[in-house]
């Protein structure tokens, strides 16, 4: 396979043990030999496996060599050892399997929902606080994710919405969250997020609601105020935004760069050192800016490369030149997951709450004291033109609790007489780490 910059090995050892997963778990590894030819990623190979987070921690060096002094039957012992704990571990996964598919039974027999939040909470911290290592929580968890997207499968297939195209950061965070076997839906724009699930034509959408860098996003907001009767906030994901640049040409062949402005506004400083002589063209997405590079690579001009997200790279056949490429570091982009159903308490929760004050002076003041005399510590505070009067507004707050905890139903109650309208658009989860 190609490994030149920006591209990943994979030798010999691990595609045989990719391909003993496939056959051991039953999976049927699709024109495999097409894809070792093609120039594609470790991550590409390990979907086809279903495997994919198990390699995500790992980058392998070029032309990978084992040391020739190294005793081969000390190692092929190891392997072997390895192998062993290989089969016993895709047996207990099977048996964990098979335990799924009666829970799924018993849910929808009681009309529990298939995805629970607080139970997806309990299960990550308790398996991340089983774990000694040398494994870090990271992976533990993109394991598990990946189990509990197959155990979605297995129950009930879940149909997932997201704000398009393919490839979007939206898209990622996604299927970092859900993983790789629900059904994922491309609804387009924010309010189709909300009418789909309104509608059931998806199990749930995820919209994005603030950026650490750019701050609320005020169509998801708007959003909340015609449809805050039909829909509620399921849980939340938070997505770390890595910028790659990617193309088909060498480094010094790159004459043209596509992308958002503000994502070139994110890689500004970069792109000046690296690509000083590059002209830079804004385009709507992320996504259209390596559709466009790729359409023109295929038509012949190298020259070009794109700024977007790898997983938009694989899907549309650009490589990744360099990731990482943004000037502030942690950049992290927050979504919701919308629901028609409501989450159960989990232990550690938010609860986002929308509301319009009295036209009086300190109305504001009077409607948030109420939580800091209740000890309730106010996350997020956000605010949106009411679309009704010049210069009436919404309010927007996250506060750590759930609203069916008795103490926080007492406290909205006492901020409700405070204000003029008060919804509490869910409950879920707080979210404890960047995907």
């Amino acid at each position: 396979m190609q490994s030149g910059r920006g591209f990943f090995y994979v030798p010999t050892r691990r595609l045989g043990i990719l391909a003993d997963w496939a056959n051991l778990s039953g999976v049927k590894i699709v024109e495999m030999a097409n894809l070792l030819n093609a120039d594609c990623t470790c991550r590409k190979i390990a979907v086809k496996c279903g495997i994919a987070n198990l390699l995500n921690s790992e980058r392998m060096a070029e032309n990978e060599k084992e040391p020739p002094s190294m005793d081969q039957e000390v190692l092929n012992e190891i392997r072997s050892g390895i192998d062993e704990i290989d089969r016993k571990l895709v047996g207990l996964l099977n048996d964990r399997a098979k335990l799924v598919v009666e829970v799924g039974k018993l849910k929808r027999q009681s009309g529990i929902p298939i995805y629970a939040p607080h139970r997806e909470a309990a299960v990550l911290k308790k398996v991340t606080g089983l774990s000694p290592g040398p494994l870090p929580d990271r992976t533990i968890e993109a394991v598990y994710r990946e189990l509990m997207s197959g155990s979605f499968h297995l129950e009930q297939p879940l149909r997932i919405g997201y704000l398009g195209p393919e490839g979007s950061y939206c898209h990622l965070a996604s299927v970092r969250h859900f993983g790789s076997s629900v059904k994922f839906e491309d609804l387009r724009a924010v309010e189709g997020a909300f009418t789909e699930v309104v509608r059931s034509h998806v199990d749930y959408a995820l919209v994005p609601i603030e950026n650490s860098t750019g701050g609320g996003v005020s169509d998801s907001l708007d959003a909340f105020s015609e449809y805050h009767d039909s829909v509620n906030i399921y849980a939340e994901v938070q997505l770390e935004v890595k910028r790659c640049l990617l193309s088909n040409a060498q480094p010094d062949e790159v004459k043209t760069v596509y992308s958002t402005s503000e994502a070139f506004s994110h890689c500004r400083k970069w792109l000046a050192v690296q690509f000083p002589g590059a002209s830079l063209i804004t385009m709507d997405t992320t996504v259209n800016a390596v559709k466009r590079a790729m359409k023109e690579t295929e038509s012949g001009n190298r020259g070009v490369a794109a700024i977007g997200s790898g997983l938009a790279g694989e899907i549309y056949g650009l490589h990744v030149l360099f990731q990482d490429i943004e000037d502030q570091p942690n950049n992290i982009t927050r979504f919701l997951i919308l629901s028609k159903e409501k989450t159960l308490p989990s232990g550690n929760d938010k609860t986002s709450i929308m509301f319009t004050t009295q036209d009086r002076p300190g109305a504001l003041v009077d409607v948030l004291s109420v939580f800091q005399r209740n000890g309730i510590n106010l996350t997020h505070i956000d605010k949106r033109p009411s679309g009704r009067v010049n210069w009436d507004y919404k309010f927007f707050v996250d506060a750590s609790g759930h609203r069916d905890d008795a103490n926080f139903a007492q406290v909205i109650g006492e901020a409700r007489a405070h204000c003029k309208e008060l919804t509490v658009l869910g409950s879920y989860p707080a979210s404890q780490r960047v995907l």
